[in-house]
């Protein structure tokens, strides 16, 4: 009767194992692969207390059947060591692709660079953003990472030319690993997503490196003249970007400004949001060999000792973020 026991349990040992790891091969879903893990651990459970039975058998049989008995249960207990061990590895591909879905999930939604870094991408460069269809070029480093580069101006080997019409500058141009422009039809729908603020990391080419941080920057719709919307200043450059809030967006071919005599894009080259012209000016033209009175140059106007200074500019990179709470 021992015997028998052992036997029908070893055989059922094994029926599991062969017929519970071909089920599992087959699987192709995580509520499958539950489903399949859940099955071994009860068949595991329901083997385990077999064993025990076995166990008190075999101690009140005679030496002969202790021997043979013990025999078959070391191999019954050596099948039930591969079933346990094929629960882990089903549990381990489990949450692997659970966390593949999760991450396939957050990829799929994700908004912005802010989106990605928590999904665990925090290497800067440019990434692909599936709800917008377009690349975007993100700096994972500076801070806690997550910003979103929306332009940046630096020394190339051939200036990328700022000086564009309305629907150059709506669809955006230039190359992201270079010198670009996002586009303002993306930065109306990307900064009405969410409340982004804003930093802009500049270099004079004499005076070193600034910065200018503000804690909210929107821009409107292309009906409405894509107008700026800024929040509070903080920074080293001093406030040169306030000036421009609330205006709308100029272009050589359309002349949004308040500039009674004339175009300000025209005037100082590169499309932005004038007033009656400009504190700030990032779109200018890249200062090859600078100067402090070319005013076409990339200028930001800066306060020193009581007196305004124009920072002409060699590198910028304006950059997003969600703002936290």
């Amino acid at each position: 009767m021992f015997k028998n026991l052992f036997v029908n349990t070893t055989q059922s040992v094994i029926g599991a194992i062969n017929r519970l790891e071909n089920q599992a091969a087959k699987e192709s879903s995580v509520s499958n692969l539950e489903d399949t893990v859940k099955e071994m651990q009860d068949a595991v459970d329901g083997l385990s207390e077999n064993t025990l039975s076995v166990r008190d058998s075999v101690d009140d049989s005679g030496d002969g059947m202790k021997v043979e008995m013990r025999m078959l249960q070391d191999r019954m207990v050596a099948k039930l060591d591969e079933l346990k061990s094929s629960v882990d590895l089903m549990t381990r591909r489990m949450d692997e692709e659970d966390e593949k879905l999760n991450l396939l999930s957050l990829n799929l939604l994700a908004q912005d660079c802010q989106d990605l870094y928590v999904t665990s991408a925090n290497t800067s460069g440019v990434y692909f953003l599936q709800r917008f269809g377009r690349k975007v070029l993100c700096d994972m480093e500076d801070g806690e990472g997550g910003w979103l580069v929306v332009q940046r101006r630096i020394k190339a080997a051939q200036q990328v030319d700022f000086n564009r019409d309305w629907l150059e500058y709506k669809t955006g141009f230039g190359e992201l690993e270079s010198e670009f422009w996002i586009g303002n039809g993306f930065l109306h729908v990307l900064t009405n997503q969410k409340t982004y603020e804003m930093k802009v990391e500049m270099l004079d080419y004499e005076k070193g490196a600034y910065w200018a941080s503000y804690s909210a920057f929107r821009v409107g719709s292309e009906e409405d003249g894509y107008p700026l919307d800024l929040g509070n200043y903080t920074g080293n450059a001093s406030d040169a970007f306030t000036y421009h809030h609330g205006r709308k967006f100029t272009s050589y071919d359309r002349d949004n400004d308040l500039y009674d005599v004339g175009n300000c894009a025209t005037f100082f080259s590169g499309a932005w949001w004038y007033d009656r012209c400009y504190d700030a000016h990032l779109n200018g033209i890249y200062p090859s060999t600078p100067d402090r009175q070319n005013a076409s140059f990339i200028t930001w106007w800066a306060h020193e000792e009581g007196r305004k200074v124009p920072l002409v500019l060699t590198e910028v990179t304006v950059k997003l973020k969600p703002k936290q709470d």
